[in-house]
């Protein structure tokens, strides 16, 4: 598992062109339902992982195969790109206005998408998530 974590950081990095802060995250399996009560408000939650600022640690879905599907290595490599943008002092600049925030997501999913597509996957959940992402600016002004 080390040397997985360690493939989807140099991923991470490279693709960012941030500063590797010489540490990795903490990575952390959770149920489903521990995932979804800390994640949403909702009762309908398709998140799957999360990148935890104050713990440095990514959890996610303790149902996803990392060993053996790129799309669950996906999910992981952009909550390592949270990561960077937290170590790397990115986040802290942010104004954390909602744009500022959807700016961080785009990044992320952008890492995601390209990881995905080198790997031959679908994209089309990804493609499908970033294209929402502006209205969730005009959801919090209604």
């Amino acid at each position: 598992m080390d040397a997985l974590i360690q493939s989807l950081f140099v991923w991470a990095v490279t693709l960012t062109g941030y500063h590797d802060p010489g540490t990795l995250p903490n990575l952390s399996a959770v149920a489903h339902d521990s995932l979804t009560e800390t994640v949403c408000d909702s009762d309908y939650c398709t998140a799957v992982a999360y990148y935890d600022l104050d713990t440095e640690t990514i959890f996610y879905d303790k149902r996803m195969a990392l060993d053996s599907d790129h799309g669950a290595r996906g999910f992981v490599l952009h909550e390592m790109v949270h990561f960077l943008q937290h170590k790397n002092g990115i986040m802290a600049q942010s104004d954390n206005s909602c744009e500022s925030r959807i700016e961080l997501e785009r990044e992320a999913y952008r890492v995601q998408q390209f990881f995905l597509k080198e790997h031959k996957q679908d994209t089309f959940q990804i493609d499908l998530a970033v294209a929402v992402l502006p209205s969730l600016c005009a959801e919090q002004i209604e």
